[in-house]
Parts: structure tokens; C-alpha cells; sequence
């Protein structure tokens, strides 16, 4: 399999797998149906009375801005086609923490914006039986007052059995397959489109003629309603792109249908581009007939006073909500204009709920298959092939917020949502280029990259940080639910997916007597060296009052599934067996263990993490060439020792040496070369239970002044053994210690100098950061090709935070896929 389709499926597993099923015209209107909510009509008359006539402007950037995201997910939606869309994408492009708060926000923002839109459509139903049909008691008109009834049921109760009802329909509707969502979402969004453009014509035929022809209203040249252009200035238009901007999500749901879309490498970038073509132009020509087409009735005299006649915009703005459907009534003929609004909006609401409902679910499949969320939300109907679970789970969810919260101030943060995810997915494409880029295959490369993504991360950032200091709602709940989600992926489905993904044990011996706190990992590959490596872990173990655990990891080819490592077992396990016999020879409780994975060092790090090993040993061969030969190459930006033991270093957090050559059953002379304290002292830890009965422990600092040298050497004494003497013994078993302060002007000869008295040297690991991890450097290997005798290289844990820190920074700094 390419490595393009391996990434592409590399979440798939069996009997999680939906049906393809959606054409381009099918996911197209899955897009535009999910973009053309009631926001349009809502949102429309609040816009324009903070940008004015620039609410044009808003909506042509809000496109601008939307194209650049549009691009990348075409992009990156062509080369992982998935279910899960951006979360899918985070997985691959970002820490693991924010991938999986990308699928946990974009999760609830699509439930929200969907009860949101099912709201609405039990308010526009009500109003169009009360005030259009006449059915029931009409509303007061009042701000607060009585809503009236319908079939003697108060009206309010009356919308919250529409909306319950529109949302057990969308969940019927969706549980029947993407083929019977598609249908049914085409038929209605075709529907309002058509709906829309009636309105738009009718609009532009009223420019046409002037305006304001009818009686009562003041005519006024189309011209002057669009000045000034900017009455509020340009921050009047980023107000109104940040309340608009919710209009423009849906094209993401596209490649959030990855799995189902037919020969989605080349429709899902199509389908992109498409909706978009559809969506702004309808969002600007809206925004232009109802203020060019709008006219200010003559008399009007409002809370705020009289508008002047040209301010179209004031007055759209007063309207509210219902600027839309005033515009509506006065440029459309015999009544026509509020029929056609009841009929636009209920529309757009029940696609728009239909395409969130569909992508909630999706995004929650996506994120039960990897055991973030339980694995029940993976499992899919053999009838119908659609994620039951997960749709029951997002549907509960959409129809609960719409029955029981107020949805409209929820809805305020999943715009602060939204743009967080498209902002990680704009930085997740940079980082899929970068780490998969000549691995992937793509059906659509955007241009000028990685400008756009850029572009997009600036435009959504701004957006975001205006929101959040104007909407304090916002930043409230949106702090509230990402808060939840950490507390949920550190406590259930970091665990649950590490279980899910880690390489499979297939053999465990002696498991059940290993009781101790203290756990020292051997991997062994060879038995011819696996003497070195099971004695210096023994030794460990006993220091530590602790256990041993002897790993052997069957590596099977890239191309062959688990399953197909029979034949590797048996080997194995003799290997198993003769090192665990070792173990057990040195008197340490110890345990053997055999696993299957493609990638030897990952299975090294899953078994730190879920055995939660403290001490890793791992063996070196050393440098490939004598000191004599030429100097190998070394990238000191990447591998330090070599490429598996590197992959172990920057993803493990465990107190970890390596060991070149055989330790000698008693050193007279081990030599400890100390720049870090804290490495130093577990240098010393590691000497002490490798030393023999007559053995010294020799540490050596060197500096270039003798005054130095004495300073020095008595604070790498007080930090590691709490004196200021140069002499003194261990703590555990009281070997002698000495601290050998040199003046030299080159480290590394009097170093060499010093190794060639020693029986076994040791050397920490180089200072680290919390911004950089550094376990081995060119000092480290050079070493190693000098000194030929046994070499340790030892590096103590970071600690959880600084580790996670350094795990973040690191993953953005390499080029390595995950």
C-alpha cells in the first residue's frame, strides 16, 4: 500500500468503514445546505448596524478569509479523505492534546450551531401559522410580552415541539445513510436557493426602478444609500465579519464526509470550491438589495428618532432580525415577501440542521475510532452502514441544548470554536506538508504555500481575539469546554487510545509476582548481546529495589499485518525465554515480554508508558568508524546516537542509560564527568550500582582558572552530596568519591586524558530546556569514539510538564511524522 493511502486509512479499522456514497453534486449541497442557515436572514439587519453599507465589505472578507482555509482543507481533504475532517487532520498535524481538542470542540460547535438552527425553525414555523396562516392568537408585538397560542397550546411550548420534532426527524433521516441524507439535504437546499434567488431578483428589480415607489415611502437614488460606505469606519466592518462569520461555516462538513464521497480525491476539493462559488455571491448580493432595495417609510419615527431617508442601513438595523423579511415585503408583490421568507428560512434551518447533525456525528465516529471517546460511538449499523452511536450521542446533544438551554447564547461561543479549529487546521496542514508532504497523494495543492494557511491563521486569530473582548460569553464557555476536555483526555482517552493503538503483546511471562514500584525496561534485539544489557538492568533493579522487564519486539515489515507474524513468534519467544532466564539468574524479580509492531521503537515507548517503567537500558554498538577514520556525519539538529535510540529519547519521559561495551564485575575506577548537577547526581546514582566493592567514583569538572576550577568543583559537591570537600562517599553504599577539578583550555583532551586511568566513564546527558530537549550531542559521540572501554550515557527524566512542553516544541521542530 502507497503511503498516501496508508495515511488516508490509517484510522480505518474493521467494521468501522461507511459506505460511499455522496456524488459531487450530493456533498456540493451537503456544503451549501450546512453554509445557508437562518443566519443570512438573522443576522443580515444586526450586521449592518455596526459596518453600515460596508457589510458588503464584511461578507467579500469573510470570503476572502474562508477561500484561504477553503484551499487547505481541498487540500488536505483530497490526500486524507476520513471521516472526522479537521480532527482527523489535527491527528496528524498537531501534539496529541490538540488534536484531540479540535475534534472535541469541533464536536459541539456543529451540535450547537444545530440546535441553534432547530430553534429557529420552531420560532419561524410559529410566526408563519400565527401571522401568515392566522391560526391561533398573534403575539403581542411587545418585547417581553405574551407569545400567543396555537391550537390553544401557549406558542412557546408549541416551538419547543416543532424543534423536538425537526431534530428526531434529521436523526431518522441521517440514521438512514449518507444516500437518504444526500437526497433528502439536495431537495431542500435546491429549494432555498431557489427561494433566495427569487427574493435577490425581486430586490434588484427594485434598485432598478429607484426605489421606493410605493406609496407611503420616501424614494431616494439607489446611489445614496450606500454613503459614506463606512459610517462606523473599518473596525465597523471587522464587528461585522466577526458576527457574520458563522455564515460561512458548513464547507468544512465536505471532507468531513471524506469516507463517503465517491472518488473523493477529486470531488472534495470540486465540492469546496463549488459551495463557495454558490455561497458568497448569494451572502453579498443579499446584503446588497437590502440596503439598496430597502426604503425608509416617510413618517417612520422610531425609539431612536427619525432616520435620514438615505440610511437604509439604520433602519435594517433597527429592524433586527426581521430586517430581511421587511425588505422582503416592500419590494415583493401582493404579499408575497414574508411567504417567501417563513418558507427561505424553515429551509435553510432544517438543511443547515440537517448537515450539522451529519457532522457532529461524524466527528465523534472519527473520535470513538481512536478510543478518545468511548468505542461504542465507532460502531456502525450493518443495515445501513451509519455510526449509530454517534449519531444518537450528537443528536441527544443537539436536541437537549435546543430544548433546555437558551441556544442562541450558546451559539455565541461556537464561533470562538470554529475558528479555533480552522485556525489548528490551518496549522496542521503546514505541518502534514512538512512532515508527510512527498509521502502524500494529492488531489488539489493550494497555491503560494504556505502563504495562505498563513493568511488564514492571522485573519481567524484577529477575529477570535475581537470576540472574545467584545462577546465575554464567549470566552466563558469556550474556556469552560476545552477545560472539560483536558480534564477528559487526561484522565480517559489519552489511556483509552494509547491501549487502542499500542503494538500488541503476545507473550508475557511471569507477570504476576513483578509487584514493585520501581521498573527497569531491557529491550533486548540479539542474544548475542544480551548479556551486557540484562546485567547492567539487573544491577539497576537491585539499586532500586525494584524489578526487571526483558522486552523483545517481533518487527514485522511494513506491509504485513499482525497477523501475519506467526511464524516470527516462536523465534521470539526463545529469545524471551533464554534472556528472562538471565534475569532471573541475577536474583531480581523479572518479567518477559514479546510484542508485534512494524516499528521496534515505538513498541519500546508503548511499553514505558503502559507498564510505566521509571528505567530504560538501552544498548548501543557505538560509532560506526574508529577515532583514526575520518569523523562521521552527525546532525546535531536531529539523531544524536542514532535514529531508534533518538525516536526513544524524544518520545519516552523515563531515566534512561545507554551502554556501549561490558561492564566489568568490579571497576576500580569509575570516572564521571560533571557539567549538569542534576544529571550529575544521577550519574552518580547509576555508578553506585554498577561499582563493585573497591570501586571509586572519580568526578571531574574542568575550567579554565584554577580559582575557577576550585569554585566549581565545591558547588557540583554541595549540589550532589551537600559538601563543599572534594572527598566524601555515596550515600547508599559508601564508596569513596573524589572530585578531580581540572584546568585545562579544552574540555574534551582532558577529558580523553582522564579515560584512559578509568575502568568504566559515565557521562550525563547535556542541559536541556522547556522549550528544547537535548539528550546526547556531538561531545557524547565523540567520546565514544575515543574511549573504547565501557561507556555509560546516562539522562534523567524531565518530569511530566517539562516533558509535555518539550514534546510540543519538538514536534513542530521535526520533520519525522508521527
Amino acid at each position: 500500500m502507497a503511503d498516501s493511502d496508508a495515511a488516508a486509512t490509517a484510522t480505518q479499522t474493521a467494521g468501522t468503514e461507511l459506505s460511499r456514497d455522496l456524488r459531487l453534486f450530493d456533498i456540493t449541497m451537503v456544503g451549501v445546505g450546512a453554509m445557508i442557515g437562518a443566519g443570512i436572514f438573522a443576522l443580515t439587519g444586526i450586521a449592518a448596524g455596526v459596518a453600515g453599507p460596508g457589510l458588503i465589505l464584511a461578507f467579500a472578507l469573510n470570503g476572502v478569509l474562508t477561500m484561504c482555509t477553503a484551499m487547505v482543507y481541498a487540500e488536505i481533504g483530497s490526500a486524507i479523505p476520513g471521516a472526522g475532517g479537521g480532527y482527523l487532520w489535527s491527528k496528524f498535524g498537531l501534539p496529541d492534546a490538540a488534536a484531540f481538542l479540535a475534534g472535541w470542540m469541533d464536536w459541539l460547535a456543529h451540535a450547537v450551531a444545530g440546535s441553534l438552527y432547530a430553534v429557529i425553525f420552531g420560532a419561524y414555523a410559529v410566526w408563519g401559522l400565527q401571522t401568515i396562516l392566522g391560526w391561533g392568537t398573534p403575539p403581542t408585538g411587545e418585547v417581553h410580552g405574551d407569545a400567543g397560542t396555537l391550537f390553544g397550546v401557549d406558542a412557546v411550548y408549541f416551538a419547543k415541539g416543532l424543534t423536538l420534532a425537526v431534530c428526531l426527524l434529521f436523526i431518522y433521516v441521517n440514521y438512514r445513510g449518507s444516500s437518504e441524507t444526500g437526497k433528502v439535504g439536495n431537495i431542500i437546499t435546491v429549494s432555498k436557493i431557489i427561494a433566495i434567488a427569487i427574493f435577490i431578483a425581486f430586490g434588484v428589480a427594485a434598485m432598478i426602478r429607484g426605489g421606493g415607489v410605493e406609496e407611503g415611502v420616501a424614494a431616494v437614488p439607489v446611489a445614496a444609500k450606500f454613503a459614506p460606505f463606512l459610517p462606523e469606519g473599518f473596525s465597523g466592518v471587522l464587528v461585522g465579519m466577526g458576527l457574520t462569520f458563522i455564515a460561512f461555516e458548513g464547507y468544512e462538513i465536505i471532507v468531513q464526509a471524506g469516507e463517503e464521497v465517491v472518488d473523493p480525491r477529486r470531488n472534495i476539493p470540486k465540492a469546496v470550491f463549488w459551495s463557495l462559488a454558490i455561497v458568497i455571491p448569494i451572502y453579498i448580493l443579499v446584503a446588497i438589495v437590502c440596503i439598496g432595495a430597502l426604503a425608509i417609510p416617510s413618517n417612520l419615527v422610531v425609539p431612536v428618532g427619525p432616520f435620514e431617508a438615505g440610511d437604509t442601513w439604520a433602519y435594517l438595523a433597527a429592524l433586527g432580525e426581521t430586517g430581511v423579511a421587511e425588505a422582503a415585503n416592500q419590494f415583493m408583490p401582493w404579499g408575497t415577501g414574508a411567504i417567501l421568507l417563513v418558507i427561505g428560512a424553515l429551509l435553510s434551518t432544517m438543511s443547515a440542521l440537517n448537515a450539522t447533525t451529519y457532522s457532529s456525528t461524524r466527528v465523534s465516529f472519527a473520535m470513538g475510532r481512536d478510543r478518545n471517546l468511548p468505542a461504542v460511538m465507532a460502531s456502525v449499523s450493518p443495515k445501513t452502514r451509519t455510526p449509530v452511536a454517534a449519531l444518537l450521542a450528537s443528536g441527544g446533544l443537539i436536541t437537549v441544548v435546543a430544548l433546555f438551554l437558551d441556544a442562541e447564547k450558546v451559539a455565541a461561543a461556537t464561533c470562538v470554536m470554529f475558528l479555533l479549529v480552522f485556525i489548528g487546521v490551518n496549522v496542521a496542514a503546514i505541518m502534514v506538508r512538512r512532515k508527510y508532504g512527498d509521502k502524500m497523494r494529492y488531489g488539489y495543492v493550494m497555491p503560494l504555500f504556505p502563504l495562505i494557511p498563513i493568511i488564514a491563521i492571522i485573519g481567524q486569530l484577529a477575529v477570535v481575539v475581537f470576540l472574545l473582548i467584545h462577546e465575554p460569553l464567549s470566552l466563558y464557555l469556550t474556556a469552560g469546554w476545552i477545560g472539560i476536555g483536558l480534564v477528559i483526555y487526561y484522565t480517559y482517552s489519552r489511556r483509552h487510545e494509547h491501549e487502542h493503538k499500542a503494538s500488541p503483546v503476545v507473550l508475557e511471562q511471569r507477570a504476576a509476582i513483578v509487584e514493585n514500584d520501581h521498573r527497569v525496561l531491557v529491550p533486548v534485539a540479539n542474544p548475542a548481546h544480551a548479556g551486557p544489557l540484562v546485567d547492567l538492568g539487573a544491577r539497576l533493579a537491585r539499586a532500586g529495589d525494584g524489578a526487571l522487564m526483558v522486552l523483545h519486539v517481533v518487527a514485522v515489515p511494513e506491509q504485513l499485518p499482525y497477523a501475519a507474524a506467526g511464524r516470527f513468534v516462536a523465534y521470539a519467544k526463545g529469545l524471551a525465554d533464554g534472556a528472562l532466564e538471565m534475569a532471573l539468574a541475577t536474583g531480581v524479580p523479572a518479567v518477559g515480554l514479546v510484542r508485534v509492531a512494524h516499528h521496534p521503537a515505538r513498541s519500546i515507548v508503548d511499553t514505558i508508558i503502559d507498564r510505566e517503567c521509571q528505567t530504560l537500558v538501552l544498548g548501543w554498538r557505538g560509532p560506526k568508524l574508529a577515532a583514526s577514520g575520518p569523523p562521521d556525519q552527525f546532525d546535531a539538529r536531529r539523531a544524536r546516537i542514532g535514529s531508534q535510540i533518538d525516536y526513544v529519547l524524544t518520545r519516552a519521559d523515563a531515566d534512561t542509560v545507554v551502554i556501549r561495551g561490558e561492564l566489568p564485575p568490579n571497576p576500580r575506577s569509575v570516572l564521571i564527568p560533571v557539567a549538569n548537577p542534576r544529571q550529575g547526581r544521577f550519574a552518580v546514582k547509576v555508578a553506585e550500582a554498577v561499582a563493585g566493592p573497591d570501586t571509586t567514583i572519580r568526578l571531574m569538572n574542568v575550567a579554565r582558572t584554577r580559582e575557577e576550577a576550585a569554585a566549581r568543583g565545591a558547588q557540583i559537591m554541595e549540589a550532589i552530596f551537600d559538601t563543599d570537600e572534594l572527598e566524601t562517599t555515596t550515600e547508599t553504599r559508601s564508596l569513596p568519591v573524589t572530585m578531580n577539578a581540572v584546568v585545562a583550555t579544552s574540555v574534551a583532551r582532558a577529558l580523553y586524558k582522564a579515560c584512559d586511568s578509568a575502568d568504566v566513564v559515565i557521562v550525563g546527558a547535556a542541559v536541556d530546556t522547556w522549550l528544547h530537549r537535548i539528550a546526547f550531542t556531538r561531545f557524547h559521540y565523540d567520546l565514544a569514539r575515543y574511549y573504547d572501554g565501557p561507556l555509560l550515557l546516562v539522562r534523567l527524566r524531565s518530569g511530566r510538564p517539562k516533558f509535555a512542553l518539550q514534546s510540543v516544541v519538538d514536534f513542530f521542530r521535526s520533520r519525522e511524522p508521527r
